[in-house]
């Protein structure tokens, strides 16, 4: 039950974070993380993140679901870990995306495109 709770999260924390990208949306994209893991992650490299994104792949067109990986345990917690393929303007990506529940709460502690 857990492992597809939280891959029905990671879908709709994922299309969030690709609504944030396209649109260079610093709040939105941040807002699935607890703030200690944004004590380092400012507006201004966001923004610089995303600008460089936009050049090398552009605008997100769509996103497929690969498959998961084997669970992680990332700074004792039980990291749920899913791999997507995104589809941009310029180029397909490979999505590794880490989910994890705290406290009744899921939030998002890693999200990379490759």
């Amino acid at each position: 039950m857990a492992d597809t709770e939280a891959l029905q999260i990671t879908e709709q924390y994922l299309r969030e974070m690709l609504q944030a990208d396209d649109a260079a949306d610093f709040e939105l994209y941040t807002q699935r993380y607890e703030s200690k893991y944004l004590s380092n992650f400012t507006r201004e490299r966001f923004l610089s993140d995303i600008e460089g994104m936009h050049e090398r792949n552009g605008m997100n067109q769509s996103y497929e679901f690969l498959g998961t990986l084997r669970n992680a345990n990332l700074n004792g917690l039980d990291v749920h870990r899913s791999v997507w393929k995104g589809v941009y303007e310029k180029r397909d990506a490979v999505i590794e995306f880490g989910v994890y529940q705290k406290d009744g709460e899921w939030y998002v502690i890693q999200s990379a495109v490759y």
